[in-house]
């Protein structure tokens, strides 16, 4: 099964969720992990209701990801993460530092803030995977901060157009077995998803493409014509983000039947 965990829904380049679905149908993608763009840019609790409406009305292919764009609304985003998790079913967590403009670096808001660690650590408790657009150091200091956390360094390392980012990305995950690294429209280096599994192995990577802000068959062919070996292609392309997503839904499960 191909999984991309790095999708968007809510209206991006005026794409509903059903034209990114047909999409994903094009190049022969059968599940999105989603956020939605209303919750990234707007009202994040409003925007996550939308998203649980997508959910609910494609159950087969769409996994959501809460989404909280800082931690500065105290304790609302942590009993958001909760109701996002028990109430809409999602499984996973979105952060998104904020810069002071296309491809620059001048963070205006960082994810790395003690404001954020308690929505990371509920969400390390119910074992959802954080995507988080974030530079390689402020990864890092959540996994220092929330050790139990898994972390996947949206676009290995922070903003799409930085490039040669992915070389510092890469020796931060390292040094930590919880992040993950993500091939959404990261870089056209060539080598360089060669690079990620030499450095951190195939099973810390994760397969996504952040359509429909990019083609999605450009991060597909990435995988795809890698010089890597079939299951290492099978890990990147759903198998890492489904046994993330499977420890949630165990978490989910217990909890239903009264055992967490």
């Amino acid at each position: 099964m191909i999984v991309d965990a790095h999708v968007h829904t809510g209206g991006y380049d005026g794409y509903s969720t059903d034209d990114v679905l047909r999409l994903a149908d094009r190049v022969g993608i059968d599940k999105i992990f989603a956020t939605d763009s209303y919750a990234l840019h707007y009202d994040p609790a409003e925007g996550n209701r939308r998203l649980a409406a997508d959910m609910k009305r494609h159950p087969d292919r769409i996994i959501g990801y809460a989404s909280l764009v800082n931690g500065r609304f105290g304790r609302e985003a942590v009993e958001e993460v909760q109701r996002c998790f028990e109430v809409y079913g999602m499984r996973g967590l979105k952060i998104i530092h904020q810069t002071a403009g296309l491809g620059s670096y001048s963070l205006l808001t960082t994810v790395n803030e003690p404001a954020m660690y308690p929505i990371v650590a509920k969400a390390a408790e119910l074992k959802m995977p954080i995507l988080a657009h974030a530079t390689a150091e402020e990864c890092a200091g959540l996994c220092d901060a929330v050790p139990e956390a898994v972390i996947i360094m949206a676009h290995t390392g922070g903003h799409p157009t930085a490039m040669g980012d992915w070389f510092r990305a890469i020796e931060v995950a390292r040094h930590y077995p919880n992040i993950y690294l993500d091939t959404a429209s990261s870089q056209s280096d060539m080598g360089y998803l060669e690079a990620m599994v030499a450095g951190v192995g195939a099973q810390r990577v994760i397969f996504g493409t952040d359509m429909p802000l990019i083609d999605p068959f450009f991060g597909f062919s990435k995988v795809k014509g890698a010089e890597l070996s079939d299951e290492e292609k099978a890990l990147i392309l759903g198998g890492n983000i489904l046994r993330l997503v499977g420890q949630s839904t165990a978490i989910a499960d217990r909890k239903e039947k009264g055992q967490a």
